[in-house]
């Protein structure tokens, strides 16, 4: 990597991290400011307002000594990979400290208003059941767990191939490749670094797959107006939201093979897969962004549900509810969707990932 390359990746990127981090409150909907519980009717009060500015302002500036950091690192100290990965690190962990900051001041603020003002939490609606709508829900779940596993199966037989070729890899094999797809780094074959490879490319299929179908099991939140209007919504959105779940998995395990493959062969990573892939999976998240801001749940008019309870989060954006079987629950900043780590499947799912890649890299 040279620094024009690293310019051109990088800088987009922190960019897009940037913009993204900006309008994150945007993406949280109406029923929630800064991981607090709030009548949106007081999201445009000034002293919320002033919050949300004040989020901002420090985020620029975060965002412009990142870009200082990025350039520095090309330009003068030419650290063409710690350019790709301290910037953005950095910009991320300074991102959070910030709204951690904002989002306390938001509770104290609304426990300090909350003494004049009656109506600044949301509205206590009851919880509606309607069996028909959760037969319709569970089909569309059940018809994407299927085809979910698709992908993880191919991405299963061709990893049982490689393994089963293993004589045949040369002995020296590629670790690493740049965005031109060539081959950047290398290492001594052996069958644990094969097995490495295909165990996480395997292990991060199925944790995808569980974030998807766990996902789409969220709770559903009918809107108090209109209960026909907001299930056939919701079914659209879920039907949506599956479809976009399927491209990305189908995306990730292309991707996948193609490394494997390429390890295999000891060759180049073809680039008529690895572009136009990332491409689509970069597309069909954003996509999916979209459609969780326009999702029925963060509507101002659902029902409340436990999830909305402020009591139940540690800083607005981990969920600690043992009571709660949900695996996965709404985000309250944000787009998308958060792991419960109140229950035990919680806990080994929130770590799982992590094992997952530490123990492939220490094999590699």
């Amino acid at each position: 990597m040279n620094s024009t390359l690293a310019l051109i990746i990088n800088v987009p990127t922190l960019f897009l991290l940037y913009i993204l981090t900006y309008f994150t409150q945007a993406l949280s909907g109406k029923r929630q400011f800064y991981g607090i519980s709030l009548n949106s009717d007081y999201f445009n009060k000034d002293e919320f307002k002033n919050l949300d500015k004040k989020y901002k302002l420090f985020t620029t500036i975060g965002f412009i000594i990142s870009l200082i950091l990025e350039l520095a690192s090309i330009y003068i100290f030419k650290a063409y990979v710690t350019s790709s990965i301290l910037p953005m690190l950095a910009f991320c962990l300074y991102s959070f400290f910030v709204y951690i900051n904002i989002h306390n001041k938001v509770k104290s603020l609304k426990s300090e208003l909350s003494l004049n003002i009656y109506d600044l939490d949301l509205e206590k609606t009851k919880v509606i059941l309607d069996t028909e709508f959760i037969q319709e829900k569970n089909k569309i779940v059940k018809k994407y767990s299927l085809l979910f596993t698709i992908p993880i199966i191919v991405a299963t037989l061709v990893g049982i191939y490689v393994l089963s070729n293993y004589k045949s890899i040369p002995d020296t094999i590629p670790t690493h490749w740049g965005p031109s797809g060539n081959a950047d780094a290398f290492a001594d074959k052996s069958f644990i670094k094969i097995l490495a490879i295909v165990g996480m490319m395997i292990g991060l299929g199925v944790v995808i797959y569980i974030s998807s179908i766990s996902s789409l099991k969220t709770r559903a939140k009918l809107s108090i107006n209109s209960i026909d209007n907001s299930k056939k919504a919701h079914l659209h959105y879920l039907n949506m939201f599956g479809f976009t779940f399927l491209v990305l998995n189908i995306g990730c395990e292309v991707l996948f093979i193609d490394i494997l493959i390429a390890t295999m062969n000891a060759s180049s990573v073809n680039p008529l897969i690895l572009w136009p892939t990332t491409i689509i999976i970069i597309l069909t998240a954003i996509y999916q962004m979209y459609l969780y801001y326009k999702s029925p749940n963060k509507s101002k008019n659902a029902v409340y549900s436990i999830d909305d309870d402020d009591s139940l989060w540690i800083f607005g954006c981990i969920y600690n509810n043992p009571d709660d079987p949900s695996l996965f629950v709404n985000k309250r900043f944000g787009a998308g969707w958060t792991v419960n780590i109140g229950t035990i499947k919680g806990k080994i799912f929130f770590i799982l990932p992590f094992i997952i890649v530490l123990f492939s890299l220490a094999l590699i």
